[in-house]
């Protein structure tokens, strides 16, 4: 997955929209999206300059057990 920006700043980003779609369905393309900034972000967070994010990973996997699928 090519990502833009920091994996904290797409980390926020996809809890953010992941909050704002809370209760409403969601495309399969879109928690495809946010699965994968999670998995990329698991894969950062464990390399030796890994950023501080386990909140922010633990955050959106949380948010993805809620989600309804469109």
């Amino acid at each position: 997955m090519k990502m833009e920006g920091s994996i904290r700043s797409n980390l926020l980003s996809a809890l953010s929209s992941a909050r704002r779609w809370q209760g409403q369905p969601v495309h399969k393309d879109t928690i495809n999206h946010w699965r994968g900034v999670l998995e990329h972000a698991r894969q950062v967070e464990t390399g030796p300059l890994g950023e501080p994010v386990a909140e922010l990973i633990a955050q959106l996997e949380n948010e993805l057990t809620r989600v309804r699928v469109r």
